[in-house]
């Protein structure tokens, strides 16, 4: 085996291992999260336009609402 191969392989290898790190890490986390945690993750992040309840409406009517005011443009 050629030196550069080898270099790759170390690379390699050692990639691997930092992935692993990192995964048990973020399954550490996952695992401490509390609801009240989780809540304020999910309330930080801010959505573009905030859903509306329409009882009159279900999400294919709106889809092939926006649709053919598509093809009226």
């Amino acid at each position: 085996m050629s030196s550069s191969s080898l270099d790759l392989n170390e690379a390699r290898a050692a990639y691997h291992a930092r992935w692993e790190a990192v995964e048990a890490f973020k399954a550490q986390e996952l695992a401490a999260l509390t609801d009240e945690r989780a809540r304020q993750i999910i309330r930080s992040l801010a959505a573009g336009e905030p859903w509306r309840e329409r009882p009159d409406w279900s999400g294919l009517v709106e889809q092939q609402a926006l649709l053919h005011s598509r093809h009226r443009s």
